[in-house]
């Protein structure tokens, strides 16, 4: 009996984007499946074969048989669940194992259980063997006609992670992780989440200054992480179907000059030359306050698209499409800033003597939260560049709470480049290397704002609990990032916070909400007040209309939809193809084992495995991207049934080879008691992995 189970992680970096709708998809990974299957248990019955032994039945799938076919001595046959098969020879059956010590079926010359032992080994072994020649061949045959694979680049770093806090940039090129060299962004996850440690970096910062930096990964959910994305580049994706949904509803990008098209590829911004989507963003908070002129290259668009990592050859036009500024719009609310939750290594700050959990209370004597909104402290310190800026921080000592006076000197780095990408994630001021949260309580309502005119009244020091973004009209729904239903969407900060991969501090960030709000621009804005602060039962109020803050600039323009950063590696010979499908064979085969022990070491929650249908869904979104990712796929899928049908477990080949092994050790074969309770726990193992994963592809993935 052959198992099927993988990490659902590690898979699903195998996969990227795409648009599902296929039913082909879904039929060519069941095909595959199946042919993974087929491979396993044909190294099975050809060596029992060769070997002269009576082979009964070969199945695809187990379970109830669905149909079947006699064929000399042996039954071919299809049963009902599609993740395993086996091949049944007299004198070894996994629901019968005392054939497996019946002297009486030994006698028959062609019995399994009448072979010597090493003739049992070479049949027990031969599915495995099968696995891993066809998987290594399904990775060859896919990189001689070449995988997209996505560029080892650093595009995002995560304010206050790990990769943050070491000095990690935008732009570095990761060229070894834990001293295994990373060809593509899957390699440096797959090593950071299968990790059990520090993790070292190598590689060359943009100016191509080599660098060396250790990070602990911090432990999310699931799995192990550090808080790097890869890098995007700035042309436009060319699936994006619907012209319409490369401006988002309300933003800048409404009112450009000329709309964007799929496939356009940004070159410039103001003169400034543009590659990728993190140096567009550090542009756009640059020029926050200004008008934007995007110099564009278009390709011509009754030719086909070019494939994602291939060089287009094609004539293009150059255009210039201009995008006006948009300021923020305020809730007329300031809410209390929390404390600092991150500092980056070396940097102004902790030069300074900032330390963590210091608060921030006052800049050059403006008090915060009274004078100045803490979400505008980052647009402070940038606009302070190269200028000493006074801070004051209130700090806890085993004295109490104390007041300290810090003084440092902002770097030029634009404000809110570093945006929060989640409720918990600090809100990160760029010019001096530190984050902080701002909390869910009011400290200040501004004066003459629709918050200040509320019918049931705001008051300071009341938390607010839950948002909703309404539609003003349910009956003209303009479709946007929350979708494009009459229901409101709600931001509750509880349930969000409990579903956060990466939960940094465990503390709310309003920064985060605020974010989300300025998403939506054309949606009116329901605040919701928890009972209890300031003696009240707690209510919600509708704010329907948000008035622009006059100096305060969005730092982004509303453009979605930039491709990946992504080459192909495609093979210059066979002898070439063999050599990447043996390295891509032991790198699978490695991440296999390490995925096991990082289960065992709790480096990897069990809800990250997936069973058939995470398997058929993952399989379904790669096979979208074409016939080589799905050649890759299947190796995958090969190497893994390879490794876990090898593990010492009673009814897999492992488990059997154990036994193996006992009888050439011993000089003689297993007690049909020992056999049977072994089997039965097995059995018991399987069922109960079975129903686990089939829990978690229905219920959790």
């Amino acid at each position: 009996m052959e198992l099927l189970v993988l990490d659902l992680d590690v898979l699903t970096l195998l996969a990227t984007p795409a648009w599902l709708g296929k039913i082909g998809n879904i039929l060519s990974v069941v095909l595959g499946l199946g042919m993974v299957i087929f491979f396993h248990e044909l190294g099975h019955f050809a060596v029992a074969k060769w070997c002269d032994v009576n082979v009964e039945r070969f199945s695809i799938g187990i379970g109830p048989i669905i149909w079947s076919r006699q064929k000399g001595e042996t039954e071919y046959a299809l049963s009902a669940l599609p993740f395993g098969g086996y091949v049944k020879m007299l004198g070894q059956d996994d629901m019968d194992p005392n054939q497996m010590t019946s002297d009486e079926i030994a006698e028959n010359p062609r019995a399994y259980s009448s072979k010597k032992v090493w003739q049992r080994m070479a049949i027990i072994s031969a599915g495995v063997i099968m696995n891993v020649i066809t998987g290594c061949l399904f990775f060859a045959t896919a990189y001689f006609f070449g995988v997209i694979e996505t560029v080892p680049m650093v595009g995002s770093v995560y304010t206050g992670s790990p990769a943050w806090v070491a000095g990690v940039r935008e732009g570095d090129l990761i060229t070894s992780t834990n001293g295994t060299t990373t060809k593509n962004f899957t390699d440096f996850k797959q090593e950071v989440v299968l990790s059990s440690g520090p993790v070292v970096l190598k590689g060359k910062h943009v100016d191509g200054q080599e660098f060396t930096t250790t990070i602990t990964p911090r432990q999310g959910k699931t799995v192990r992480v550090v808080g790097i994305g890869p890098a995007v580049t700035s042309k436009l994706a060319q699936e994006i179907g619907d012209v319409k949904a490369i401006s988002k509803p309300g933003l800048a990008s409404e009112r450009a000059s000329t709309p964007f098209l799929p496939g356009d590829e940004i070159v410039e911004m103001n003169g400034q030359p543009i590659q990728f989507f993190h140096e567009m963003l550090e542009a756009t908070a640059r020029m926050a306050s200004e008008e934007i002129q995007y110099t564009v290259l278009r390709s011509p668009g009754d030719t086909e698209p070019v494939k994602p990592g291939a060089e287009d050859t094609r004539k293009k036009a150059k255009l210039t499409i201009t995008i006006p500024p948009m300021q923020f719009k305020s809730i007329g609310l300031w809410m209390a800033i929390g404390p600092v939750s991150a500092i980056k290594k070396d940097s102004i700050a902790e030069k300074a003597g900032l330390l963590l959990k210091d608060q921030i209370t006052a800049v050059d004597e403006i008090v915060v939260g009274k004078d100045i909104d803490p979400l505008r402290l980052p647009n402070y310190f940038s606009e302070h560049a190269g200028q000493p800026v006074e801070v004051t921080v209130k700090r806890q000592t085993d004295d109490g709470k104390v007041d300290v006076t810090l003084t440092m000197v902002p770097d030029d780095i634009s404000a809110w480049a570093e945006r929060p990408r989640s409720i918990t994630e600090p809100l990160g001021i760029a010019a001096i290397g530190a984050g902080f949260h701002v909390q869910d309580r009011i400290a200040h309502i501004v004066p003459g704002s629709e918050a200040s005119k509320a019918d049931t009244p705001f008051a300071e020091n009341q938390k607010i609990s839950m948002i909703e973004l309404r539609h003003p009209d349910p009956t003209k729904i303009i479709p946007d990032d929350f979708g494009d239903t009459d229901k409101p969407f709600e931001i509750n900060f509880e349930e969000i916070r409990k579903e956060e991969e990466d939960d940094t501090s465990g503390e709310i960030n309003w920064a985060w909400v605020f974010s989300q709000i300025q998403m939506a621009p054309n949606r009116q804005v329901k605040i919701h007040i928890a009972p209890g602060s300031e003696g009240n039962e707690g209510f919600a109020t509708l704010l329907k209309e948000r008035e622009f803050t006059d100096g305060w600039y969005l730092p982004m323009r509303g453009i979605p939809g930039f491709q990946l950063h992504q080459f192909e590696r495609k093979a210059e010979s066979f002898g070439d193809a063999m050599a990447l499908g043996y390295y891509q064979t032991k790198s699978s085969g490695m991440s296999i084992y390490m995925t096991l022990r990082a289960l065992f070491q709790g480096n990897l929650n069990y809800t990250a495995l997936s069973g058939p249908l995470g398997i058929v869904r993952i399989g379904y979104a790669v096979a979208d991207n074409g016939a080589t990712q799905l050649l890759k796929f299947l190796g995958y899928l090969s190497i893994n049934l390879a490794v876990l049908n090898f593990l010492p477990i009673p009814i897999l080949d492992g488990g059997h080879m154990f036994f193996l092994i006992w009888e050439a050790v011993s000089r003689k074969k297993p007690s049909p008691k020992v056999i049977d309770y072994a089997h039965r726990l097995g059995f018991v193992f399987i069922i109960s992995l079975f129903l686990l994963v089939m829990y978690l592809d229905l219920f959790v993935n």
